[in-house]
């Protein structure tokens, strides 16, 4: 394939997603995605550990965390929050757990919920409970998907802290890592929230792409962690409201990202051997017509 082929057919999957999305609010559904997220993070985290702990041991998680907490920017004290989580994990009893698996799928709701509207497609009926099972299978994978990181603490925390190229193969070990594990999950929801009829094999290849931009965002924020930043200067000095609203803000751009990437990888699809739709016939517009 010639160059000149590439550029046109990018230039017509660029114009299909700006057509897809034009009078459509994507960071108003961020803000959608995001806000299912802060609700799940927490109880999603102590499942993957309490689960790993059953496949390891106790010591074998607190040993991973305190690793990564050492090796992590110190100056916005990450090292306590992850301290301490992995200690409500480990000691909470079973019935906290029970609780919070229905919390814990509040994600996929939302991430569903964002998705097909990215997709230009009617939620239908049940488009909760519909997002909460689609995400089951990375809720069960958890635990296994937390020990690739705790199993590889030691080495990757030693190289982090080594400086150097030390600390950029340290950087480049912890990137893969992360790739393949938000690869796995990007997948499952690109092709559980996907419009009935698209191909899986783009949509795949899609979650690949979009996880290489999601790890290296994410590669970023842990650079942002390292600058002396006071986050609660703008909220009047309130330490913890300033550590919550930057980690909210920093959900809210990633979500920002993966909807617009599974907005592409549809365009992708859609604009496929040429086959590129009319904009009267685009999902956006065909919405907007039937009003």
């Amino acid at each position: 394939m010639s160059g000149g082929t590439v550029r046109r057919r990018t230039g017509v999957v660029l114009r299909h997603t700006a057509r897809s999305l034009r009078g459509r609010d994507l960071s108003l559904w961020a803000a959608g995605v995001t806000f299912f997220a802060v609700l799940a993070v927490v109880p999603l985290a102590l499942v993957a550990l309490r689960g790993a702990a059953i496949l390891g041991s106790p010591e074998f998680v607190a040993h991973g965390v305190a690793r990564w907490a050492d090796a992590l920017p110190p100056d916005q004290k990450p090292g306590a929050a992850l301290r301490a989580l992995t200690a409500a994990a480990l000691n909470s009893p079973w019935t906290t757990f029970l609780v919070t698996l229905l919390p814990a799928t509040f994600y996929g709701e939302g991430l569903y919920r964002g998705l097909v509207q990215v997709s230009g497609h009617a939620p239908g009926a049940f488009v909760g409970w519909r997002g909460r099972l689609m995400f089951v299978p990375i809720l069960l994978l958890s635990p296994t998907l937390a020990i690739v990181p705790l199993a590889t603490a030691d080495t990757v925390a030693d190289l982090y802290v080594g400086g150097g190229w030390s600390t950029f193969w340290g950087i480049t070990v912890s990137f893969h890592i992360d790739w393949l594990i938000i690869a796995l999950v990007t997948g499952v929801v690109f092709v559980g929230s996907a419009p009935r009829g698209t191909r899986r094999g783009p949509l795949v290849l899609g979650s690949l792409a979009v996880a290489s931009i999601l790890a290296g965002f994410f590669h970023g924020f842990l650079l942002f962690l390292a600058i002396p930043l006071d986050w609660s200067v703008p909220f009047g000095g309130l330490a913890v409201v300033g550590v919550v609203s930057a980690l909210v803000l920093w959900l809210y751009l990633l979500h920002v990202l993966l909807l617009l990437g599974f907005r592409l990888t549809l365009s992708v699809e859609a604009t496929h051997a040429g086959s590129v739709p009319s904009t009267e016939n685009l999902p956006g517009n065909r919405c907007r017509n039937a009003q």
